[in-house]
């Protein structure tokens, strides 16, 4: 959810401020600021920016100058969305349940993607990874995950979600092929920044090799780069300790 509140404006609008426009989902819009069309204003401003952390919005309006502080409020649940149902994608849902992430799973063979393979998913879709892509809506505490069955798919996946908002792209793949994945993308054109945004190989180097090491490696990555981790030992680090 999101609250945009009045801080500042013209003297004659003083009993306004505080005044407060709550957003729980575009759709569900409660409140207003100052009349209907300044609230239409602040609305539009809003909807033309991408969140980045709380901020003020300065609003003209009827040649009068307003502030309006945005912020995000509640407790918002993270999104993890798994491309591929294969052997990591077991041990990553039930790691991922673990942290509270709301995950999806997405496969277009039905012996994959089954509620049965993962219990700790709060979905799994069976459909073509580019359908499902077109519409799932992704956030900055989004994570996406790309494990699929194979390098044609994972460029596909990669290709989609590269230029949404989220704050983990993962891929999986040998060295050589994310390096093949990643040309491909820029000879098509993709900006290099989006490019380096991209986690490939996906995880840390554990030097685990099975479903379950490689599931942990991958979930230690996404925490760090939430949370402002550097992945150093914390004995390494002079005052690292976990309270």
């Amino acid at each position: 959810m999101e609250t945009l509140t009045l801080i500042a404006g013209p003297v004659e609008h003083e009993k306004a401020f505080g005044q407060m426009i709550l957003i729980v989902s575009p759709e569900q819009v409660e409140g207003e600021i100052v009349d209907v069309d300044f609230t239409a204003i602040v609305l539009s401003e809003r909807y033309q920016r991408e969140w980045s952390k709380p901020s003020i919005l300065t609003i003209s309006y009827q040649q009068r100058e307003y502030q309006v502080f945005w912020n995000r409020v509640g407790n918002e649940k993270k999104q993890a969305l798994i491309l591929g149902g294969g052997h990591i994608s077991q041990p990553l849902v039930q790691i991922l349940a673990i942290l509270e992430y709301e995950v999806t799973v997405v496969d277009d063979r039905l012996e994959f993607a089954n509620p049965e393979r993962f219990p700790g998913a709060r979905q799994v879709i069976c459909k073509p990874f580019g359908q499902v892509l077109e519409t799932f809506e992704l956030d900055h505490k989004s994570a996406v995950i790309i494990v699929t069955r194979g390098h044609q798919y994972d460029l596909d996946c990669l290709r989609s979600v590269i230029g949404k908002e989220a704050g983990y792209i993962g891929m999986i793949g040998s060295r050589r092929k994310v390096q093949g994945t990643i040309k491909v993308l820029r000879e098509e054109g993709i900006d290099k920044v989006l490019l380096e945004r991209v986690r490939a190989p996906i995880g840390l180097d554990l030097g685990g090799q099975s479903p379950g090491e490689i599931a942990v490696s991958i979930v230690a990555e996404m925490v760090a780069v939430s949370s402002g981790g550097n992945c150093m030992p914390l004995y390494c680090q002079k005052d690292g300790n976990h309270g």
